[in-house]
């Protein structure tokens, strides 16, 4: 009889493969509980097994060749319906396993075993004896089974808990890297405005320009004043989202009209760098939305497709109602590298093709998009090929 699938599977294979011990090396400590296992019992046979999708995989084996069997035979697939320990005396009077073949190929005529508990509600595998005539437990060993499943369960949670913690090293090196690089270019965005405004302002109070000369020097450092605004901005956004979240003033709006408006904006930027930007709205969208946020988002994706296109590249931004409204910008701009993809909605992570490209900005672009995104219950969507292009999806909830 083939062992039922436990009501909480997806679950109990998401925490044994969050373990990460299946088809791992032997380990001192498994072996230990399969000896005691065998030992305590008196069977030839003890083992540490642990139930995955289809296949029971021996972690630790005493008296077995074997590493693994087919989960459709395994009597271990029917001790993980319960916390309980199982017990078969004689498998050949069982209907659980009287027609297995495998009991009888291999001379299993006794079965226990005692689910490996995780988190107190997983039963992920068991400590199990075998043997190869009837028998029947004492009350002590059936104790020593459980309490050796126990001992296996922790051994397998400390393993998971190493790991975790191991990633979470690497993250924390890993984000004090960005913090450092954060720290640069922050320096630097702040730095460049700064130098620039501040040689104009000498220039000027130096020396005896004419008006159109005076004009130009003015403009410059409006410029370089509007870049200090919109990083300043940007920063005391992300700190105001990571504090308090995002409020949103939803109303009813076109994204077409919206597209229009960013692809209207953009244009001088586009025809500066000699990039086609086009508009391929044909008809109303409509949607529930901040309309601030949503062209700040929006505008955001457009200029930074703009940034990473060379001349002669083209951008095209479209709206579309299907499912739900969604903004769509594509360009066959230089790309994302497959490594910077996990990243590129991280918070002061900038590209290597950002350095390459000398694109300005300290990385909150599009760790700024996603969060209004997501305030708006919505989802972004990425796909790029290094040399080809890139494409982002804005979808937002059906109204």
């Amino acid at each position: 009889m083939r062992a039922p699938v436990p009501v909480d599977e997806p679950e109990r294979l998401a925490a044994l493969h969050d373990a990460g011990v299946l088809d791992t090396a032997p380990e001192e400590d498994f072996d230990d509980i399969a000896l005691l296992a065998s030992e305590i019992c008196g069977t030839p046979v003890g083992l540490v097994s642990l139930v995955d999708t289809d296949r029971q995989w021996f972690k630790a084996k005493v008296g077995l060749d074997v590493s693994e069997a087919h989960r459709d035979v395994s009597l271990c697939a029917h001790a993980i319906n319960g916390h309980e320990l199982l017990e078969i005396p004689d498998t050949s009077l069982d209907p659980r396993s009287a027609d297995n073949p495998y009991m009888a190929e291999g001379g299993i005529r006794f079965y226990a075993g005692a689910p490996v508990v995780l988190d107190g509600t997983y039963s992920v595998g068991t400590v199990c004896v075998v043997d190869s005539k009837p028998r029947v437990l004492t009350e002590a060993q059936r104790r020593a089974l459980r309490s050796l499943a126990r001992h296996a369960a922790v051994q397998l949670e400390l393993r998971r808990y190493a790991r975790h913690a191991g990633e979470i090293a690497d993250r924390m090196r890993q984000l004090d890297r960005m913090k450092d690089s954060f720290l640069a270019t922050v320096s630097h965005e702040l730095r460049t405005p700064l130098s620039t405004v501040r040689g104009c302002l000498e220039m000027l109070l130096e020396g005896d320009f004419d008006g159109e000369t005076s004009r130009r020097f003015l403009s410059v450092m409006a410029r370089n004043s509007d870049r200090l605004l919109r990083l300043i901005d940007e920063l005391l956004l992300v700190a105001r989202l990571t504090e308090e979240g995002m409020e949103l003033d939803v109303v009813e709006l076109d994204l077409a009209n919206l597209v229009h408006q960013v692809t209207t904006g953009c244009r001088p930027l586009a025809e500066h760098k000699h990039v086609e930007l086009r508009d391929h709205t044909s008809g109303p969208v409509p949607a529930r939305g901040d309309a601030k946020r949503l062209h700040q988002a929006l505008n955001h994706l457009v200029v930074n497709a703009i940034k990473f296109t060379g001349p002669g590249g083209e951008i095209t931004v479209d709206s579309a109602a299907d499912d739900e409204p969604s903004l769509i910008i594509t360009d066959n701009g230089m790309g994302i590298a497959e490594e910077d993809l996990p990243h590129i909605f991280d918070r002061f992570y900038r590209c290597a093709s950002a350095d390459v490209m000398a694109v300005q900005g300290p990385g909150l672009g599009l760790a700024i998009v996603k969060s209004i995104i997501e305030a708006h219950h919505g989802s972004v969507h990425l796909e790029s090929e290094p040399g080809i292009g890139t494409t982002v999806r804005l979808i937002l909830p059906n109204r």
